[in-house]
Protein backbone atom coordinates (compact mmCIF):
# COMPACT_ATOMS: atom_id res chain seq x y z
CA UNK A 1 0.00 0.00 0.00
CA UNK A 2 1.16 3.21 -1.75
CA UNK A 3 0.19 6.14 1.22
CA UNK A 4 0.31 9.84 -0.42
CA UNK A 5 -0.49 13.10 1.02
CA UNK A 6 -1.81 16.50 -0.77
CA UNK A 7 -1.07 14.17 -3.66
CA UNK A 8 2.46 13.08 -3.46
CA UNK A 9 3.72 9.43 -2.07
CA UNK A 10 5.04 9.48 1.19
CA UNK A 11 8.33 8.77 2.75
CA UNK A 12 7.46 5.53 4.78
CA UNK A 13 6.05 4.09 1.04
CA UNK A 14 9.39 3.90 -0.18
CA UNK A 15 10.29 1.55 2.68
CA UNK A 16 7.19 -0.58 2.48
CA UNK A 17 7.77 -0.99 -1.24
CA UNK A 18 11.05 -2.00 -0.52
CA UNK A 19 10.02 -4.40 1.80
CA UNK A 20 7.15 -5.65 -0.27
CA UNK A 21 9.91 -6.55 -3.38
CA UNK A 22 12.04 -8.14 -0.55
CA UNK A 23 9.35 -10.31 0.23
CA UNK A 24 7.88 -10.81 -3.12
CA UNK A 25 11.84 -12.01 -4.31
CA UNK A 26 11.29 -14.61 -1.03
CA UNK A 27 7.96 -15.66 -1.79
CA UNK A 28 9.23 -15.85 -5.59
CA UNK A 29 6.43 -13.74 -6.77
CA UNK A 30 6.71 -9.95 -7.87
CA UNK A 31 5.71 -6.78 -6.02
CA UNK A 32 2.65 -4.79 -6.65
CA UNK A 33 1.50 -1.69 -5.62
CA UNK A 34 -1.89 0.39 -4.70
CA UNK A 35 -1.94 3.83 -4.84
CA UNK A 36 -5.20 5.50 -3.61
CA UNK A 37 -6.47 9.13 -4.48
CA UNK A 38 -5.17 11.60 -7.04
CA UNK A 39 -0.84 11.90 -7.09
CA UNK A 40 0.74 14.33 -9.28
CA UNK A 41 4.23 12.28 -8.41
CA UNK A 42 5.00 10.13 -11.36
CA UNK A 43 3.76 7.03 -10.22
CA UNK A 44 5.92 4.75 -12.67
CA UNK A 45 8.89 5.66 -10.83
CA UNK A 46 8.00 3.49 -8.25
CA UNK A 47 9.28 0.62 -10.03
CA UNK A 48 13.16 1.68 -8.68
CA UNK A 49 11.76 0.20 -5.59
CA UNK A 50 11.15 -3.10 -7.06
CA UNK A 51 6.80 -3.41 -7.97
CA UNK A 52 6.51 -4.39 -11.20
CA UNK A 53 2.81 -2.75 -11.13
CA UNK A 54 1.24 0.47 -9.37
CA UNK A 55 -2.68 -0.19 -9.10
CA UNK A 56 -4.28 3.55 -8.72
CA UNK A 57 -7.75 3.74 -7.91
CA UNK A 58 -8.00 7.75 -8.84
CA UNK A 59 -10.63 9.23 -6.99
CA UNK A 60 -10.86 12.44 -5.22
CA UNK A 61 -12.89 10.99 -2.34
CA UNK A 62 -9.93 9.31 -1.81
CA UNK A 63 -7.50 11.99 -1.00
CA UNK A 64 -8.25 11.80 2.44
CA UNK A 65 -8.42 9.10 5.09
CA UNK A 66 -11.46 7.39 5.64
CA UNK A 67 -10.44 4.05 7.39
CA UNK A 68 -13.65 2.15 6.58
CA UNK A 69 -13.78 3.27 2.79
CA UNK A 70 -9.86 2.64 2.18
CA UNK A 71 -9.91 -1.17 4.03
CA UNK A 72 -13.36 -1.60 1.48
CA UNK A 73 -11.46 -0.74 -1.29
CA UNK A 74 -7.95 -2.09 -0.26
CA UNK A 75 -9.96 -5.34 0.77
CA UNK A 76 -11.68 -5.69 -2.80
CA UNK A 77 -8.42 -5.00 -4.41
CA UNK A 78 -6.44 -7.69 -2.52
CA UNK A 79 -9.03 -10.20 -3.60
CA UNK A 80 -9.31 -8.80 -7.36
CA UNK A 81 -5.63 -9.52 -7.87
CA UNK A 82 -5.04 -12.20 -6.29
CA UNK A 83 -2.85 -10.73 -2.96
CA UNK A 84 -1.65 -13.12 -0.39
CA UNK A 85 0.09 -10.46 1.43
CA UNK A 86 -0.69 -6.57 2.00
CA UNK A 87 2.01 -4.94 3.73
CA UNK A 88 1.35 -0.95 5.16
CA UNK A 89 3.89 1.56 7.28
CA UNK A 90 2.70 1.47 10.98
CA UNK A 91 2.40 4.54 10.51
CA UNK A 92 -1.42 7.16 11.23
CA UNK A 93 -3.10 5.11 7.75
CA UNK A 94 -1.32 1.85 8.89
CA UNK A 95 -2.65 1.68 12.30
CA UNK A 96 -6.25 3.15 10.63
CA UNK A 97 -6.35 0.59 8.39
CA UNK A 98 -4.71 -2.54 8.50
CA UNK A 99 -7.36 -3.87 11.66
CA UNK A 100 -10.14 -3.23 9.53
CA UNK A 101 -8.63 -4.83 6.64
CA UNK A 102 -7.22 -7.64 8.40
CA UNK A 103 -11.08 -8.60 9.36
CA UNK A 104 -12.53 -8.55 5.86
CA UNK A 105 -9.70 -11.15 4.42
CA UNK A 106 -9.96 -13.07 7.41
CA UNK A 107 -6.20 -12.24 7.02
CA UNK A 108 -3.81 -12.79 10.07
CA UNK A 109 -2.32 -9.24 10.84
CA UNK A 110 1.26 -8.21 12.70
CA UNK A 111 1.70 -4.79 13.29
CA UNK A 112 4.77 -3.41 14.11
CA UNK A 113 7.31 -5.48 12.38
CA UNK A 114 10.59 -4.77 12.07
CA UNK A 115 12.31 -7.74 9.64
CA UNK A 116 11.29 -9.89 6.57
CA UNK A 117 9.74 -12.85 7.69
CA UNK A 118 11.89 -15.97 8.13
CA UNK A 119 9.53 -18.68 5.44
CA UNK A 120 12.02 -21.59 6.54
CA UNK A 121 8.91 -23.37 8.95
CA UNK A 122 6.05 -21.33 8.15
CA UNK A 123 5.61 -17.49 7.84
CA UNK A 124 6.83 -16.22 11.19
CA UNK A 125 7.11 -12.07 11.87
CA UNK A 126 9.79 -10.55 13.72
CA UNK A 127 7.89 -7.49 15.94
CA UNK A 128 8.67 -5.01 18.28
CA UNK A 129 6.82 -5.19 21.40
CA UNK A 130 7.26 -3.50 24.77
CA UNK A 131 7.92 -0.06 23.01
CA UNK A 132 10.61 -1.38 21.21
CA UNK A 133 12.35 -2.99 24.23
CA UNK A 134 11.98 -6.75 23.24
CA UNK A 135 11.17 -8.45 20.37
CA UNK A 136 8.48 -11.36 19.67
CA UNK A 137 8.60 -13.55 16.90
CA UNK A 138 4.35 -14.28 15.08
CA UNK A 139 3.67 -16.88 13.08
CA UNK A 140 0.93 -15.93 10.87
CA UNK A 141 -1.02 -18.77 9.34
CA UNK A 142 -3.96 -17.97 7.16
CA UNK A 143 -3.69 -17.64 3.36
CA UNK A 144 -3.61 -13.89 3.60
CA UNK A 145 -1.23 -11.62 5.55
CA UNK A 146 -1.02 -8.35 6.60
CA UNK A 147 1.79 -6.63 7.62
CA UNK A 148 2.25 -3.07 9.26
CA UNK A 149 6.21 -2.00 9.04
CA UNK A 150 7.29 0.33 11.66
CA UNK A 151 8.84 3.26 10.10
CA UNK A 152 12.71 3.39 9.72
CA UNK A 153 13.31 -0.57 10.51
CA UNK A 154 13.90 -1.26 6.96
CA UNK A 155 16.25 -0.30 4.50
CA UNK A 156 15.36 1.43 1.31
CA UNK A 157 16.61 0.42 -1.52
CA UNK A 158 16.11 1.60 -4.71
CA UNK A 159 17.97 0.71 -8.48
CA UNK A 160 16.36 1.51 -12.42
CA UNK A 161 13.08 0.06 -13.62
CA UNK A 162 9.94 2.08 -14.09
CA UNK A 163 6.48 0.41 -12.60
CA UNK A 164 3.16 -0.24 -15.00
CA UNK A 165 0.59 1.92 -13.80
CA UNK A 166 -3.02 0.67 -13.96
CA UNK A 167 -6.13 2.59 -13.26
CA UNK A 168 -7.88 0.13 -11.09
CA UNK A 169 -11.91 -0.10 -11.87
CA UNK A 170 -13.23 0.15 -8.48
CA UNK A 171 -15.20 2.26 -7.22
CA UNK A 172 -15.45 3.99 -3.54
CA UNK A 173 -19.36 3.11 -2.50
CA UNK A 174 -19.29 6.21 0.10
Amino acid sequence: FVDQAEGHVKKSSYEVLTYGAKLAEQLGTVAEALVLGKVSDNLSTLGKYGVTKVHQVNNDILNNLDAQLYAQIIADAATGLGATVVVFSHNHTGKAVAAMLAVRLKAGLVTGAIALPDTTNGFVVKKSVFSGKAFANVNISSAVKVISLNPNSFHVASGEGNAEVLPLGITPST
